[in-house]
């Protein structure tokens, strides 16, 4: 038995194996051969030609009967390849021309369209039998990716339309990797940073190097909790853009998954709030301001409620002596100006009605004019009652308070016996009438006034410097233009037309308005030395209308030094003479209705600083 004879079998078998892998295999698989071979030297559009027309189908499967639109495999079995794809059909043409340029070896998808209509897009793997250098036949199997290509061609568009979608925002958008890559930046990026798409592509952590440092550490604790919790989150922080611009930027984060829950990402819109926050910026600065005027509002008000309580002696100036018209010739050619104006004067001579003239004629005049008397605070909180405290400034400050240079911004601030105003609190005087510039007790915030001055003290200041107990510069700024209240017994002549003021105005709220003053009475009013002045006057002329029984006044005045030949009393003798008379009076009652201070026409506090003083004490009972 030969070797052929012993090969049959095997070659049988192999064969039918091969043609039941070929017929069942669910990929088409086809073969080309040739009536001539093709020389493979011929130009690329001779070779097309050859193709077509020397081509037939020389073996093919079910599979690639199907996808040309036959049932059966036999039914193809020797048509030409230009009666299975036509050569006219563009796509044809150019699939059959890429096998060519390739040596008819070819591995890649193509798009075909067969006879019976229909068009396929074939992932082809073809190998051609070449013998000296000519074409003879030509193998090729195929997988129909027609559904793949469209579902993939339909993914690209979907991308296009998004990226699109996402490149024309406003927002700058991203898309950050599980391992902090970027895989996609928004051009908005360059819009608001300035800086390059690819710059922060290439260097993911550049957005770590323009965030402002004082909102660093919040950015890594959000940054680091996006990677940790994979939840969504937001944030506010500032960056610096690449022309050194600030800019306030809202970070909203979502982690991204896919269909089985494996972890793909965070998507990340990044949007420019700096117009909003400006805004809020503003906004809540005009709200702090509102805030602001509405309690400067409530304290004016507040202080104009304390100021009208009080008994203001006068409701203008009366008087129309030569002394008094150049008193008030001098108010009225300083009153408009805003330089500080000091206001000399014994006690009782109206140097608070001064005052008051003064700010009524200045530009200042439909403000409230703020008072603080230096002689009735204790020294412990004239300085909180001047410049205002904070919560915490000392024991008992529980709240912000501002003080009378802030109430009195845009008005006059009215210091009465500025002479008893503590020299360390002087220094802080002068700047203020210097500058403006101070600070609240407990706090270095620098605060401005525009608060015109006056000031008025019943010591000669000249002599205090002197003595040390003024300060030379505070005085030197302060005596620009000085204005000195006369005591009565220089105006005597004035008295009746004060005792009638002071009738009309009392009388009116005891009834006893009609009433009559004797000439002898007059002449000894006017003969007597007041030295309390015009406040003592007005004490005197309401103790007459107390004691009136008819219409006669009559008037009890102190002794006199002429009862009391040479025997002199000082001022602060007569004073405390006079004020012990009258605490004795009211049966040592200092404060509120028919009180001495009522009486007196002073403050209640001003009262007992004068008590303090002069040494009066209320006696101990027995």
């Amino acid at each position: 038995m030969s070797d052929d004879k012993l090969n049959i079998p095997e070659l049988m078998r192999s064969n039918e194996f091969f043609r039941v892998f070929m017929e069942e295999s669910i990929e088409p698989i086809w073969c080309f051969e040739f009536d001539k071979p093709i020389p493979l030297d011929l130009p690329e559009d001779e070779q097309f030609t050859l193709f077509f027309s020397r081509g037939y189908l020389l073996e093919n499967n079910r599979a690639y009967a199907q996808i040309v639109g036959y049932e059966r495999r036999e039914d193809m079995l020797g048509l030409r390849v230009s009666e299975i794809m036509p050569p006219s059909i563009p796509e044809n043409a150019e699939a059959i021309k890429q096998v060519i340029r390739a040596g008819y070896t070819l591995r890649d998808f193509m798009s075909v369209e067969f006879y019976k209509g229909k068009k396929f897009i074939i992932l082809n793997n073809i190998s051609g039998m070449i013998e000296d250098r000519k074409l003879l036949r030509i193998w090729g199997s195929g997988r129909d990716i027609t559904a793949q290509k469209a579902a993939e061609d339909e993914l690209r568009r979907a991308e296009q339309r998004y990226r699109t979608i996402a490149d024309f925002t406003f927002d700058w958008e991203t898309w950050v990797n599980p391992d902090g890559s970027y895989n996609y930046v928004s051009p908005s990026f360059e819009r608001v940073t300035g800086y390059r798409v690819q710059q922060l592509i290439d260097h993911p952590s550049m957005l770590n190097e323009i965030i402002l440092p004082d909102h660093f550490t919040q950015w890594q604790e959000h940054h680091q909790a996006e990677y940790d919790r994979k939840e969504s989150a937001e944030i506010q922080f500032r960056i610096r853009t690449k022309s050194g611009e600030i800019r306030w930027i809202e970070h909203i984060c979502q982690p991204v998954y896919g269909d089985h829950g494996e972890y793909l990402g965070i998507r990340a819109s990044n949007r420019d709030i700096t117009a909003r926050k400006l805004s809020e910026i503003r906004l809540r600065s005009a709200y702090e301001e509102i805030e602001q005027l509405k309690n400067r509002l409530e304290d004016e008000s507040d202080y104009l409620q304390e100021e009208i309580k009080l008994d203001h002696n006068f409701e203008n100036i009366i008087g129309q002596s030569e002394s008094i018209k150049y008193v008030l010739h001098r108010v009225q050619q300083v009153a408009p100006m805003d330089t500080p104006v000091i206001i000399m004067g014994e006690t009782g001579t109206g140097k608070e009605l001064l005052a008051r003239a003064l700010h009524k004629l200045s530009p200042r005049g439909q403000r409230t004019l703020v008072k603080v008397n230096c002689a009735a605070l204790p020294r412990e909180l004239i300085e909180s009652e001047l410049f205002g405290r904070e919560k915490g400034a000392f024991t008992g400050a529980t709240t912000n308070q501002p003080g009378r240079f802030e109430l009195a911004k845009g008005s006059t601030l009215f210091l009465d016996e500025i002479g008893e105003l503590p020299l360390e609190l002087q220094a802080k005087l002068l700047r203020v009438i210097e500058s403006g510039e101070f600070e609240r007790l407990g706090s270095h915030r620098q605060l401005h006034s525009d608060a015109r001055i006056i000031a008025a003290t019943n010591r000669v200041l000249e002599e205090e410097v002197r003595k040390g107990s003024f300060r030379e510069d505070l005085w030197y700024r302060l005596k620009v233009f000085p204005v000195t209240a006369p005591p009565l017994r220089e105006h005597p002549e004035d008295i009746p037309l004060l005792i009638e003021g002071f009738i009309d105005q009392l009388g009116r709220k005891m009834g006893k308005r009609d009433t009559e003053i004797s000439k002898r009475s007059m002449k000894m009013l006017q003969n007597y030395r007041w030295p309390g002045n015009v406040r003592e006057l007005k004490h005197v002329v309401e103790a007459a209308l107390i004691t009136a029984k008819g219409k006669k006044l009559n008037f009890e005045l102190p002794q006199t030094d002429d009862t009391l030949g040479s025997e002199f009393k000082s001022f602060e003798e007569m004073e405390h003479d006079y004020i012990l008379r009258v605490l004795k009076a009211k049966n040592w009652r200092i404060g509120g209705d028919n009180s001495a201070a009522s009486t007196l026409g002073m403050h209640v506090n001003t009262l007992r600083g004068r008590m303090k003083k002069l040494g009066i004490k209320r006696p101990k009972p027995q």
